[in-house]
């Protein structure tokens, strides 16, 4: 993704700055539901449609006591 499809995702950096280790944490959980969500809580279904391992999805999903 280049600069400018970020803003296209509305992701901008707010004049007053971020923290963005919570911000990314934010988004990560924030993507993670939606794909369990999608995937009716299917761990594996959702690791693929974040192109992830479902291993790795799961040590997300205990880091953020999803």
């Amino acid at each position: 993704i280049t600069d400018e499809g970020l803003t296209e995702y509305g992701m901008q950096l707010p004049e007053e700055g971020l923290d963005l280790k919570n911000y990314l944490s934010a988004v990560e959980i924030s993507l993670i539901k939606q794909a369990l969500a999608s995937s009716k809580g299917v761990v594996a279904h959702a690791a693929k449609k974040l192109t992830m391992r479902r291993t790795t999805l799961v040590e997300k999903l205990k880091k953020f006591n999803l």
